[in-house]
């Protein structure tokens, strides 16, 4: 089995180690050490990158036992020069003991406890086992970086099952050997794999970011230390830019949002006051002209057909419905913008298929589309054939009346 050299110490980043065995992992070379400091994926704590040699790896995973190498290159069995990217490791361990101080001020404000850890990329989650309002998540963070800003130690040993129980530790299942645990002195001791540092002051700052309802619990993602700073960063330049943009001191700036957001939704509802009222004037002209030019005037039902340039599927779709409202006729309707858009109606009772009539349409457009009863929609990718589509529907419709 591969000695973990990371367990005795979470700084070490640089190690000489003898590759034992050459493998495959997903199609990648891969390697077996006899020691090493690269931590594998488990418990939520993603791996270590850095190099072995010349080739990077990229990847390291727990098998059978031993810790497998994911690399880029190829590497022959001998010794080896194995160096950890030490920007990563930091960020781990500060994100992941600072969940260890999260967690347990969770179970101190709330009696909640984490049921669930993930540290990604660019924010950790914790998963609680029940929900928790805005107070008690203000408060656990305050008190996590208490704790972080006080240097208490931190210490890992290693004891049996029996020991850790007598703790109070609650051991995981299926472990029936020695137990890791890692304790922030006074106030926290937890079973765990995973990397820490030898105070809680490397962890920095503990900032929660978001907390959500999640599966009957809370979910909480947070940020620490470096991670912190550069979140703190991103959102003063983005309220900055908020203050500039709305002409507001920050501590106004939820109130002229609201504002804003208010006057946004009236002026909307002005412009679809607005649009019906153009769309209903439309449709009166176009019925006009369809009964000048097919038939004389009180002969029914009219064809209409329109083609016009930039309309949105929807306000052609509107414009059909008024059409067949206002009097018995069949509508044929058509935008030009990146893609072609048609939308077909007609007034109830009247013979045709209308979704047949569509999917031939929409077919010489090279597209898709569909409907049921009385109204169908779609589009295509050769707009420079609506005006074609449309007519060829329309001969469809006079051949049927």
């Amino acid at each position: 089995m591969t000695e973990r050299l990371h367990l005795r110490d979470s700084y070490l980043l640089e190690f000489d180690a003898r590759v034992l065995a050459c493998r495959a992992h997903g199609g990648s070379p891969a390697v077996v050490l006899d020691r090493t400091a690269f931590y594998p994926e488990s418990g939520g704590q993603p791996w270590d990158t850095g190099t072995l040699g010349e080739a990077s790896v990229v990847a390291v995973v727990e098998q059978d036992g031993n810790v497998l190498h994911v690399l880029d290159r190829p590497l022959a069995e001998g010794p080896v020069r194995g160096r950890v990217d030490g920007a990563r490791r930091r960020a781990h361990r500060q994100q992941h003991h600072g969940q260890h101080l999260l967690s347990q001020a969770f179970v101190e404000v709330a009696a909640a406890r984490t049921v669930g850890f993930h540290l990604g990329a660019e924010t950790t989650t914790i998963d609680l086992d029940r929900t928790v309002n805005a107070e008690q998540i203000d408060a656990a963070e305050a008190r996590a970086n208490e704790v972080a800003w006080e240097a208490r130690p931190v210490s890992v040993k290693v004891v049996s099952v029996d020991e850790a129980r007598g703790l109070g530790v609650a051991v995981p299942e299926g472990v029936d050997e020695d137990v890791r645990l890692v304790e922030a002195e006074g106030f926290d001791l937890q079973p765990c794999g995973g990397t820490h540092p030898r105070t809680t002051a490397e962890v920095g700052v503990v900032v929660v970011t978001a907390a959500e309802r999640y599966k009957g619990g809370t979910r909480v993602s947070f940020v620490c230390g470096h991670r912190a700073l550069h979140a703190v960063t991103r959102r003063r330049h983005v309220l900055d830019r908020l203050t500039s943009v709305l002409s507001s001191p920050l501590e106004g700036l939820a109130d002229v949002a609201q504002k804003t957001r208010d006057d946004l939704s009236a002026s909307e509802r002005r412009a679809r006051g607005l649009l019906e009222r153009a769309l209903e004037g439309e449709a009166r002209r176009l019925l006009d002209l369809a009964r000048g030019t097919t038939a004389p005037r009180g002969a029914e039902p009219s064809i209409v057909v329109a083609a016009y340039d930039g309309w949105s599927a929807n306000e052609l779709r509107v414009l059909a419905q008024r059409l067949v409202a206002l009097s018995p006729c069949v509508a044929l309707l058509g935008s030009r913008a990146e893609k072609a858009h048609l939308v077909f109606a007609q007034t109830e009772g009247l013979p045709h298929d209308v979704p047949a009539l569509l999917r031939e349409a929409v077919g010489h457009l090279g597209g898709r589309g569909g409907g049921r009863g009385d109204l169908a929609q779609g589009g295509g990718d050769r707009p420079e054939l609506l005006d074609e589509a449309l007519e060829r529907a329309a001969d469809a419709v006079r051949a049927r009346s």
